[in-house]
């Protein structure tokens, strides 16, 4: 089981769902991890307080990657209410990876695009 567990994840950084950008996203926001260089940008589509669309892109590590690709999908249908209650706990059991400390933080910086993401939407409307 953790073998076919593992291909599935290595599958998952190969060919990430939701890779990619939008040509007029309702908001996209860059975030970098300065302790190991990761880059990410994430865009969303939002109409009536939904997620219709999530799109991330950048340079990162496999964890910043899969955990990328597991939230994006995660979120399309979600209220912005829903969104807006998901803690770095939450992800962490989303994602279902062994980590160390270190790692927990290339795991989170999607999630903390997204936080400043939806706090910049709200303003914005």
């Amino acid at each position: 089981m953790q073998d076919l567990y593992q291909e599935e994840l290595m599958d998952m950084f190969k060919n990430p769902h939701n890779r990619g950008a939008m040509d007029d996203p309702s908001i996209s926001i860059s975030k970098k991890n300065p302790m190991c260089g990761d880059e990410l940008t994430l865009q969303l589509d939002i109409k009536d307080g939904v997620i219709k669309n999530a799109k991330f892109d950048g340079i990162a590590c496999s964890v910043t990657v899969i955990s990328s690709s597991i939230l994006t999908d995660y979120l399309m249908g979600k209220s912005i209410e829903e969104v807006k209650k998901l803690t770095k706990e939450d992800l962490l059991k989303l994602i279902n990876l062994n980590l160390t400390t270190s790692r927990v933080a290339c795991a989170t910086l999607v999630l903390f695009a997204l936080q400043e993401a939806i706090k910049n939407y709200e303003k914005g409307n």
